[in-house]
């Protein structure tokens, strides 16, 4: 976690939510818009965040209820650990690899 982390989550808890481009806007010059875009998608990734409209393009994003409980002290953010994304079909060796089959 990072300051701009904390800065985006009191951003969308004060406003319900927000893009990366208002967010920028009001945080200021101190960073570019692609930093606050890519930390807007790792606070998802890591589930203090979500998209605001279900859809993986989205470019708006809310606050959660661990988002707002990391904010009053209540949770460690450090001890969150995303869930890994499964690996394509393609990219899994087949089971005579490891002798299985």
């Amino acid at each position: 976690m990072t300051i701009w982390d904390d800065r985006i989550l009191e951003y969308l808890l004060e406003n319900d939510w927000g893009s990366p481009d208002t967010i920028h806007w009001e945080l200021g010059d101190e960073t570019t818009l692609h930093q606050v875009r890519e930390r807007c998608r790792i606070l998802c990734h890591a589930g203090l965040a979500a998209p605001f409209i279900d859809d993986a393009d989205a470019d708006m994003f809310e606050i959660t209820v661990w988002g707002k409980l990391y904010l009053e002290g209540k949770v460690n953010a450090g001890l969150i650990r995303p869930i890994p994304k499964p690996r394509p079909p393609d990219k899994v060796r087949p089971g005579y690899w490891a002798g299985f089959v």
